[in-house]
């Protein structure tokens, strides 16, 4: 008897909660912007990671072309060499070339992912509570006081992401930190020059 319990009432909540989650997604607000939106042509940026223990540093560059609306986001080392680039138009973001450095297809679809979360467009959001929006991805963006991206947020069991956004100058944020849950990866991001 409290086999056929368990079994119906775990059964009926999974009933109750799938019916229960078609969620009404509203047009993004024109408040809320992706932090690369600025109107700016390029953002460079100084960027210290940490993979698996070991320390990397470089230069990351975030090109926008207004004419197509895409982005190229090129990651450099301190030198300028490129090490991997990436090509994003339409919420789509591709690897046009990667270093031998850069071959694991899970370490360009780790960047991609996050260099997506800068530069993809909102599209539909969901209020979920004061200054906090989610889209259709689940992905919670935070507003700041100036109605700023503050943080960027993607939970999942593996390979969940956090993304803080501090000090904002010229519509672009002037520190990003990426913090990973699940994969030993960190990076950070420190601007050094908007055009």
């Amino acid at each position: 008897m409290r086999v056929f319990l368990t079994i119906f009432l775990l059964l009926s909540s999974i009933t109750f909660s799938s019916c229960s989650s078609a969620k009404k997604f509203a047009p993004a607000n024109k408040e809320i912007q992706q932090p690369l939106t600025g109107g700016n042509k390029s953002a460079l940026y100084k960027a210290k990671m940490k993979v698996f223990g070991n320390f990397f540093s470089g230069l990351v560059l975030f090109k926008y072309n207004k004419e197509n609306n895409d982005y190229n986001v090129v990651l450099l080392t301190e030198v300028g060499l490129t090490l991997c680039e990436f090509y994003c138009v339409n919420n789509q973001i591709e690897v046009k070339k990667a270093s031998s450095l850069f071959q694991s297809k899970m370490a360009q679809k780790t960047l991609a992912e996050d260099f997506g979360y800068l530069i993809y467009e909102l599209g539909a959001v969901k209020k979920v509570a004061e200054g906090v929006y989610k889209n259709s991805d689940k992905v919670k963006y935070t507003l700041g006081t100036e109605a700023k991206v503050q943080r960027i947020r993607k939970r999942r069991l593996i390979n969940g992401i956090i993304v803080d956004l501090e000090k904002y100058k010229q519509g672009v944020p002037s520190s990003i930190k990426f913090k990973h849950r699940g994969i030993k990866f960190n990076m950070e991001l420190s601007l050094l020059k908007v055009s």
